[in-house]
């Protein structure tokens, strides 16, 4: 019998779902936490685990082209601030260590902190020569003064996916928002249309588990998959549609139990059968279902990713931007995404690793082409006043009367 087909007496009241879920976002959220740019709190994508990497193939190992003296950085220090856990552990092996080898420069990795990082700059006492920070964060960390431009000059951009070579920041690696499902769900979703379409709710219902829904706290993704679910193709998102974003939500508005801000939650919903589908990224997709099934569906998708950044008067710029072309070269990508199923933003990078493992990255061109990439621009403009709109219509909930239709 299929698991989410339960009658209503072992149905969760959407009281006790979002107590006992609140619980424990939580306790994830203790370990899940950076700072914004506005000084807030937010979740990054980067998973912490402290679970070491396992590789998919045999480290690729043949020389960085142009990367052949040893002594060339020989005396420099390059201090780079991480994330910690497995996210750490694969930029050791795939970029860390491979650069000093190949350079001579000493790498230290401090504990990345973006508050940190603009008081070493408002203060004048840079000591990081380098730091990731999201592709979204990029275009406002440099309009308030606080990174580098990069030198395009010495990085090399051409193999790069264009959306990820900013004026004061390049892609490191890229991830999607996507929709994961539970496998016994029939039929299959392909598209945001099917996780739309739920039957309708009543004003006090709770909605079967397989029609439950989790889409993030946050306007980012959620109204533009709310307006591919409309209809709206992905090469016409931007500028994005307000009102008919929040038109398209409030026909699901009543399905979706959890607004999640811990990106493990939409993943742990799914996989105790809690909700049908959720939007989730794919690297937390890959590391809490990799032993459990789990549906996923890119098309549709979003692509973000995280970039390398130098902050303003860091004391090793000139190691730090060739650090930053050799970490973007096919072979060092490749590395890192053997690691962590983070996609290269170096496309000749592809072409080194098993198609098996390929074919799981946001990058891959079968899913890449089938995804749209995160307006930067369009979003560092509007979000403010969009995520005060979105945050109040969260509150207000569904108006009450008949029911919303799927």
């Amino acid at each position: 019998m299929n698991r989410l087909n339960r009658s209503r007496q072992s149905i969760l009241t959407r009281r006790q779902l979002t107590t006992g879920l609140a619980a424990l976002f939580g306790t994830m959220l203790l370990t899940a936490c950076v700072e914004d740019d506005n000084g807030d709190l937010v979740e990054d994508p980067t998973p912490t685990s402290p679970i070491e990497p396992t590789p998919t193939q045999a480290a690729i190992a043949s020389p960085v082209p142009a990367y052949a003296d040893a002594t060339k950085w020989t005396g420099r220090t390059l201090s780079i601030a991480s994330w910690g856990g497995d996210f750490e552990d694969a930029q050791g092996e795939a970029f860390f260590t491979p650069f000093q080898e190949q350079t001579g420069a000493e790498i230290q990795v401090k504990h990345a902190d973006i508050a940190r990082m603009r008081d070493q700059v408002d203060a004048q006492t840079v000591t990081w020569d380098l730091i990731t920070v999201e592709m979204g964060r990029v275009l406002s960390l440099a309009r308030d003064g606080y990174l580098t431009p990069i030198d395009y000059n010495i990085v090399d951009r051409t193999p790069l996916i264009p959306e990820f070579a900013l004026q004061h920041g390049v892609g490191m690696a890229c991830y999607s928002t996507v929709m994961v499902y539970a496998p016994a769900i029939a039929p299959k979703p392909t598209n945001w249309a099917d996780f739309w379409n739920v039957p309708p709710i009543a004003d006090g219902e709770t909605p079967l588990p397989e029609h439950v829904r989790s889409l993030p706290h946050s306007p980012v993704g959620t109204l533009e998959f709310a307006l591919l679910a409309d209809g709206v193709p992905t090469t016409d998102l931007y500028p994005l549609d307000i009102e008919r974003a929040f038109a398209s939500l409030e026909k699901i508005q009543r399905n979706v139990l959890v607004w999640y801000e811990d990106g493990k939650l939409p993943v742990e919903m799914v996989l105790s059968e809690q909700a049908g589908m959720a939007a989730a990224w794919n690297v937390r997709a890959a590391q809490f279902g990799e032993n459990e099934p789990l549906g996923l569906v890119w098309n549709g998708g979003m692509v973000a990713g995280d970039a390398w950044v130098i902050p303003a008067g860091a004391p090793n710029a000139d190691v730090a931007m060739d650090f930053i072309n050799f970490a973007t070269r096919a072979i060092p990508s490749a590395n890192f995404s053997r690691l962590v199923p983070y996609g290269p933003v170096n496309l000749d990078s592809l072409a080194l690793l098993r198609p098996d493992r390929a074919e799981t990255l946001p990058t891959s061109p079968g899913n890449l082409a089938v995804q749209f990439v995160q307006n930067w621009n369009w979003w560092a403009d509007n979000l403010d006043a969009i995520q005060d709109r979105f945050n109040q219509w969260i509150i207000a909930g569904p108006p009450p009367g008949s029911p919303v239709a799927g």
